[in-house]
């Protein structure tokens, strides 16, 4: 009897600490199980022509295709302004819609982070308004002074997006990171962005 309670004890014991090693190395390797994931983000923006800065917002897709190859789809909204000390008021406005597709690649990737680096063709639709001195137009608007003007400039916008991505896995689904981006577009400022993001592999 003893025997057979000691063998009963250790064959219990011995499949508890089957089923948490089984259960860690899931939890660890989870992100290579999971082919799609889901990211939110919110980044400081930085906007090159005119010293704006104000906030990005971004939702992003992933597709893992292979183990170090993943296509992504994003969709992002940057509001940034300046204002003027002296005048007392906001001479700069902006807020773009933007969108991108990229291909990201795994720079480094372990049971616990990842770095990737990832580029792609991006579109954008901005709405401007800027303060000028001489400015004539239909779009604009009286400023302050009779040599001022508001510039109103609504346009479409095509360019690429290079990004830089890490992220560190929590537990098994959820993930969260920081992304550097850059976006260069055919017509209007370039943006420059750093941010933090989480997400959700499914």
């Amino acid at each position: 009897m003893k025997h057979i309670h000691y063998l009963t004890s250790l064959c219990l014991k011995t499949a508890f600490v089957a089923v948490l090693c089984g259960a860690l190395s899931f939890s660890a390797s989870a992100q290579h199980v999971y082919k799609n994931s889901f990211r939110t983000g919110v980044a400081f923006a930085y906007i090159v022509e005119g010293d704006n800065s104000g906030a990005l917002f971004s939702n992003q897709y992933s597709r893992e295709l292979t183990d170090r190859l993943n296509m992504t789809v994003s969709g992002e909204y940057l509001s940034s302004s300046r204002y003027d000390q002296g005048k007392k008021i906001f001479t700069s406005r902006k807020a773009f819609v933007m969108f991108d597709a990229s291909m990201y690649f795994d720079l480094l990737e372990n049971d616990r982070f990842t770095i990737k680096i990832g580029a792609g063709p991006a579109v954008r639709r901005r709405s401007e308004v800027d303060l000028a001195k001489g400015a004539l137009g239909d779009n604009t608007t009286p400023g302050q002074t009779s040599d001022e003007q508001f510039i109103h400039n609504r346009q479409k916008d095509f360019g690429g997006k290079i990004a830089l991505e890490n992220d560190f896995f929590s537990d098994n689904r959820l993930f969260f990171g920081w992304r550097a981006t850059g976006y260069l577009y055919n017509k209007g400022t370039s943006i420059f962005s750093v941010g933090l993001n989480m997400g959700y592999s499914f």
